[in-house]
């Protein structure tokens, strides 16, 4: 059973010092329903069976499990490529709204 855990990661955009983004932001319903079988990214990590009661249960979680489920359940060919695109299109949306 996974708890509501709010999990962060990091995008940085040239030139600027990392920054913290949720990644319900990170991995919208959008993102989710586009590149994944499932709606959200809280759906997506139930699907894994993984016990993540916290961001650290979420950090220790093995990269070789994330890339199965990965494999198996999204457009991607492991974690690395999913988080990296998720990021590029975030950190696009970031710069345009910087622009605007």
């Amino acid at each position: 059973m996974i708890l509501l855990v709010k999990l962060i990661g990091y995008y940085q955009l040239p030139g600027a010092l990392p920054q913290p983004v949720d990644f319900a932001v990170l991995f919208d319903k959008s993102f989710m329903r586009k590149y994944t079988n499932y709606r959200t990214f809280e759906k997506f990590l139930q699907g894994g069976r993984f016990r993540i009661t916290s961001q650290q249960d979420f950090e220790e979680l093995p990269e070789a499990q994330m890339d199965q489920h990965v494999v198996k359940n999204t457009r991607f060919h492991s974690w690395g490529e999913m988080l990296d695109f998720a990021t590029d299109i975030y950190a696009r949306k970031q710069l345009q709204q910087q622009k605007a």
